[in-house]
């Protein structure tokens, strides 16, 4: 007899053995999620203290207003910049995954074509009627005349046919000059 027909066999004649068979399953199964919760309390009290800060709740564009939460992490994995709170209407200035932990360089609360732009930067304004699609964060160079002004900048914000681009702060007197006389105009890199 076929092994799979004896076991049935054996099974419908001694119920009491496949349920002890469930049981026994059951229990190695409980013990064994236990012990993994046990080592995983075991490890989350070896990293120490733990501090609430907020974590980006779904991916973020530069703009966005921000939508976080706030969540208890260890210490020592934590960048010193942390954020625990911030202020209403606080909206992001570069891009942000889910579950990132937010820091002071993520968000801004200023207001304005430079509320997104970096600390280290200048923001002047472009006038480009033939400009379609820029959207704040945008990688471009400014250029006039064939030269590079801006090798790096970002675009901080677009009302109408202005672009506001930030760009290093060397950078920013021949940008405007270029700009005042009309001659300044995007790359949009890839």
């Amino acid at each position: 007899m076929h092994v799979v027909a004896r076991a049935r066999l054996v099974l419908a004649r001694r119920p009491w053995l496949y349920w002890l068979a469930v049981g026994t399953l059951a229990a190695v199964a409980a013990y064994a999620v236990s012990a993994r919760q046990s080592s995983i309390d075991t490890e989350r009290q070896r990293w120490g203290t733990t501090r609430a800060v907020l974590v980006a709740t779904r991916a973020l564009e530069p703009g966005d207003v921000l939508s976080a939460e706030l969540v208890e992490l260890p210490v020592a994995a934590l960048p010193d910049d942390a954020l625990s709170e911030t202020a209403p209407g606080t909206r992001t200035r570069q891009r942000v995954t889910r579950g990132a932990v937010l820091t002071s360089v993520d968000v801004t609360s200023r207001r304005g074509p430079a509320a997104l732009a970096d600390p280290a930067t200048v923001v002047v304004a472009l006038a480009d009627p033939l400009a379609r699609d820029v959207a704040e964060g945008l990688a471009v160079q400014v250029v006039a005349d064939g030269i590079v002004l801006a090798a790096s900048a970002i675009v901080s914000a677009v009302v109408d046919d202005v672009v506001f681009v930030a760009v290093n702060s060397a950078d920013g007197p021949g940008v405007a000059a270029a700009a005042q006389q009309g001659a300044a105009s995007l790359l949009y890199l890839p």
